[in-house]
Protein backbone atom coordinates (compact mmCIF):
# COMPACT_ATOMS: atom_id res chain seq x y z
CA UNK A 1 0.00 0.00 0.00
CA UNK A 2 1.50 3.33 -1.06
CA UNK A 3 -1.44 5.69 -0.57
CA UNK A 4 -2.58 7.12 2.70
CA UNK A 5 -4.70 4.57 4.59
CA UNK A 6 -8.26 5.42 5.46
CA UNK A 7 -8.70 6.02 9.17
CA UNK A 8 -11.78 7.29 11.05
CA UNK A 9 -11.74 11.01 11.75
CA UNK A 10 -11.71 10.23 15.47
CA UNK A 11 -8.62 8.01 15.23
CA UNK A 12 -5.88 10.64 15.17
CA UNK A 13 -4.66 12.64 18.12
CA UNK A 14 -5.50 12.72 21.80
CA UNK A 15 -8.35 11.01 23.65
CA UNK A 16 -10.12 12.16 26.84
CA UNK A 17 -7.75 10.19 29.08
CA UNK A 18 -4.77 12.07 27.63
CA UNK A 19 -5.96 15.22 29.39
CA UNK A 20 -7.05 13.39 32.54
CA UNK A 21 -3.54 11.96 32.95
CA UNK A 22 -2.05 15.43 32.40
CA UNK A 23 -0.06 14.20 29.41
CA UNK A 24 1.59 16.58 26.96
CA UNK A 25 3.29 16.05 23.62
CA UNK A 26 6.94 16.93 24.11
CA UNK A 27 8.39 16.03 20.72
CA UNK A 28 6.03 15.41 17.80
CA UNK A 29 3.20 17.90 17.94
CA UNK A 30 1.32 16.72 14.84
CA UNK A 31 -0.60 13.46 15.03
CA UNK A 32 0.16 12.73 11.36
CA UNK A 33 3.65 13.27 10.01
CA UNK A 34 6.30 12.02 7.58
CA UNK A 35 9.66 10.47 8.44
CA UNK A 36 12.11 10.91 5.55
CA UNK A 37 15.32 8.90 5.35
CA UNK A 38 15.31 7.66 8.96
CA UNK A 39 14.53 4.12 10.07
CA UNK A 40 13.89 5.16 13.69
CA UNK A 41 12.53 8.06 15.74
CA UNK A 42 11.87 8.92 19.39
CA UNK A 43 8.49 10.27 20.49
CA UNK A 44 8.38 11.82 23.96
CA UNK A 45 5.46 12.69 26.24
CA UNK A 46 5.53 14.70 29.44
CA UNK A 47 3.48 13.08 32.20
CA UNK A 48 1.72 15.05 34.92
CA UNK A 49 1.23 11.86 36.90
CA UNK A 50 3.27 8.63 36.78
CA UNK A 51 1.78 6.29 34.16
CA UNK A 52 1.96 2.71 33.06
CA UNK A 53 1.83 2.34 29.29
CA UNK A 54 1.15 -0.15 26.51
CA UNK A 55 1.79 0.54 22.83
CA UNK A 56 1.04 -0.81 19.37
CA UNK A 57 3.11 -0.05 16.27
CA UNK A 58 1.14 -1.38 13.33
CA UNK A 59 2.61 -1.70 9.85
CA UNK A 60 -0.41 -0.85 7.71
CA UNK A 61 0.65 -2.79 4.59
CA UNK A 62 0.87 -6.10 6.47
CA UNK A 63 -1.47 -5.29 9.41
CA UNK A 64 1.33 -6.54 11.67
CA UNK A 65 1.81 -5.39 15.27
CA UNK A 66 5.56 -4.81 15.46
CA UNK A 67 6.04 -5.49 19.17
CA UNK A 68 9.84 -5.75 18.90
CA UNK A 69 10.20 -2.39 17.15
CA UNK A 70 9.13 -0.26 20.13
CA UNK A 71 11.29 0.48 23.17
CA UNK A 72 9.53 2.34 25.98
CA UNK A 73 11.60 3.86 28.77
CA UNK A 74 11.79 6.83 31.11
CA UNK A 75 14.48 8.59 33.12
CA UNK A 76 11.93 9.74 35.69
CA UNK A 77 8.20 9.55 36.27
CA UNK A 78 7.60 12.95 34.68
CA UNK A 79 8.14 11.79 31.10
CA UNK A 80 8.15 8.74 28.85
CA UNK A 81 10.00 8.10 25.60
CA UNK A 82 8.95 5.75 22.80
CA UNK A 83 11.72 4.56 20.47
CA UNK A 84 10.18 3.40 17.19
CA UNK A 85 11.96 1.40 14.48
CA UNK A 86 10.68 0.98 10.94
CA UNK A 87 11.55 -2.22 9.01
CA UNK A 88 10.34 -0.82 5.66
CA UNK A 89 8.98 2.24 3.92
CA UNK A 90 5.25 2.77 4.19
CA UNK A 91 2.52 3.81 6.59
CA UNK A 92 2.43 2.99 10.29
CA UNK A 93 -0.11 3.50 13.05
CA UNK A 94 1.30 4.14 16.53
CA UNK A 95 -1.19 3.78 19.38
CA UNK A 96 -0.47 4.67 23.01
CA UNK A 97 -2.50 3.29 25.91
CA UNK A 98 -1.95 4.59 29.44
CA UNK A 99 -3.23 4.45 33.00
CA UNK A 100 -2.31 6.14 36.25
CA UNK A 101 0.45 4.03 37.77
CA UNK A 102 -1.41 3.86 41.08
CA UNK A 103 -4.53 2.44 39.42
CA UNK A 104 -4.79 -1.31 40.19
CA UNK A 105 -6.47 -2.01 36.86
CA UNK A 106 -4.70 -3.83 34.04
CA UNK A 107 -6.64 -2.42 31.11
CA UNK A 108 -5.05 0.79 29.79
CA UNK A 109 -7.35 3.03 27.71
CA UNK A 110 -6.21 4.52 24.42
CA UNK A 111 -4.81 8.03 25.00
CA UNK A 112 -3.15 9.04 21.72
CA UNK A 113 -2.77 7.83 18.12
CA UNK A 114 -0.29 8.75 15.40
CA UNK A 115 -0.25 8.06 11.68
CA UNK A 116 3.30 7.99 10.30
CA UNK A 117 4.45 7.91 6.67
CA UNK A 118 8.00 6.52 6.37
CA UNK A 119 9.88 7.29 3.17
CA UNK A 120 13.32 6.79 1.65
CA UNK A 121 14.92 4.60 4.29
CA UNK A 122 18.02 2.83 3.00
CA UNK A 123 18.04 -0.12 5.39
CA UNK A 124 15.48 -1.64 7.74
CA UNK A 125 15.54 -0.98 11.46
CA UNK A 126 16.49 -3.82 13.78
CA UNK A 127 14.40 -4.92 16.77
CA UNK A 128 14.95 -3.27 20.14
CA UNK A 129 15.62 -5.30 23.30
CA UNK A 130 12.59 -6.66 25.10
CA UNK A 131 11.91 -4.71 28.29
CA UNK A 132 10.84 -6.30 31.57
CA UNK A 133 8.32 -4.49 33.77
CA UNK A 134 10.85 -3.73 36.52
CA UNK A 135 13.07 -1.85 34.06
CA UNK A 136 10.24 0.58 33.32
CA UNK A 137 8.71 0.88 36.79
CA UNK A 138 12.11 1.59 38.40
CA UNK A 139 12.96 4.25 35.77
CA UNK A 140 16.01 2.39 34.52
CA UNK A 141 17.31 3.85 31.26
CA UNK A 142 19.31 2.32 28.41
CA UNK A 143 21.78 4.56 26.57
CA UNK A 144 23.57 1.90 24.55
CA UNK A 145 23.38 -0.41 22.74
CA UNK A 146 19.83 0.32 21.61
CA UNK A 147 20.05 -2.60 19.20
CA UNK A 148 22.22 -5.71 19.22
CA UNK A 149 22.14 -8.55 16.70
CA UNK A 150 24.32 -11.20 15.08
CA UNK A 151 25.42 -8.79 12.33
CA UNK A 152 26.24 -5.85 14.61
CA UNK A 153 29.63 -4.25 14.06
CA UNK A 154 32.37 -4.62 16.68
CA UNK A 155 30.84 -7.54 18.55
CA UNK A 156 34.26 -7.99 20.15
CA UNK A 157 33.80 -4.72 22.07
CA UNK A 158 30.14 -4.03 22.74
CA UNK A 159 29.69 -1.01 25.01
CA UNK A 160 26.82 -1.17 27.51
CA UNK A 161 25.75 1.99 29.31
CA UNK A 162 22.59 2.29 31.41
CA UNK A 163 21.20 3.56 34.69
CA UNK A 164 19.58 1.15 37.15
CA UNK A 165 18.31 2.85 40.33
CA UNK A 166 18.80 0.80 43.48
CA UNK A 167 20.97 -1.92 41.94
CA UNK A 168 23.91 -3.40 43.83
CA UNK A 169 25.16 -5.32 40.80
CA UNK A 170 24.39 -5.26 37.07
CA UNK A 171 25.55 -7.98 34.70
CA UNK A 172 25.10 -9.61 31.33
CA UNK A 173 24.02 -13.24 31.24
CA UNK A 174 24.76 -14.97 27.93
CA UNK A 175 24.25 -18.73 27.60
CA UNK A 176 26.20 -19.95 30.67
CA UNK A 177 28.51 -16.96 31.16
CA UNK A 178 28.25 -13.81 33.27
CA UNK A 179 29.85 -10.42 32.62
CA UNK A 180 29.78 -7.89 35.47
CA UNK A 181 29.38 -4.18 34.74
CA UNK A 182 31.15 -1.41 36.64
CA UNK A 183 29.30 1.21 38.67
CA UNK A 184 30.37 4.61 37.31
CA UNK A 185 28.36 6.89 39.56
CA UNK A 186 24.96 7.14 41.15
CA UNK A 187 22.85 4.45 39.46
CA UNK A 188 25.03 4.44 36.32
CA UNK A 189 26.56 1.18 35.05
CA UNK A 190 29.04 0.62 32.26
CA UNK A 191 30.93 -2.20 30.57
CA UNK A 192 32.63 -3.22 27.32
CA UNK A 193 32.37 -6.93 26.49
CA UNK A 194 33.48 -9.34 23.79
CA UNK A 195 30.30 -11.03 22.57
CA UNK A 196 31.67 -12.27 19.23
CA UNK A 197 31.42 -15.94 20.17
CA UNK A 198 27.71 -15.52 20.94
CA UNK A 199 26.68 -14.21 17.50
CA UNK A 200 24.67 -17.27 16.57
CA UNK A 201 21.22 -15.99 15.55
CA UNK A 202 18.67 -16.52 18.31
CA UNK A 203 21.16 -16.33 21.20
CA UNK A 204 19.73 -14.40 24.15
CA UNK A 205 21.83 -11.65 25.75
CA UNK A 206 20.17 -10.72 29.03
CA UNK A 207 20.79 -7.67 31.21
CA UNK A 208 20.31 -8.63 34.86
CA UNK A 209 20.46 -6.67 38.12
CA UNK A 210 20.73 -7.61 41.79
CA UNK A 211 18.84 -5.41 44.24
CA UNK A 212 19.79 -7.21 47.46
CA UNK A 213 22.88 -6.00 49.38
CA UNK A 214 24.56 -9.38 48.99
CA UNK A 215 24.12 -9.15 45.22
CA UNK A 216 23.00 -12.74 44.87
CA UNK A 217 19.40 -12.49 43.64
CA UNK A 218 19.18 -11.26 40.08
CA UNK A 219 16.16 -9.89 38.21
CA UNK A 220 15.93 -9.68 34.43
CA UNK A 221 15.71 -6.18 32.94
CA UNK A 222 16.35 -6.51 29.20
CA UNK A 223 16.59 -9.27 26.59
CA UNK A 224 18.48 -8.88 23.32
CA UNK A 225 18.05 -11.60 20.72
CA UNK A 226 21.07 -11.99 18.45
Amino acid sequence: MTGRPEVPSCFLGSKPNFVELKLERDSHQESEFTVDGQNNIVITFKAGVPIKVVTQLIQVATETDLVDYVLTQRKNKGSVSFYLGFPANGWYKFLVFALDETDPGDSCPNVFNYLINVQNIKKPARPYPRVYTKFYTDCAFLYQPLVLHSESKNLDKVHFELTVPGAYKVALHVVDEWFLMTKMGEDKWDGVFNLSKFKKPGTKVQVMAAFDPEGTIYSALLDYIM
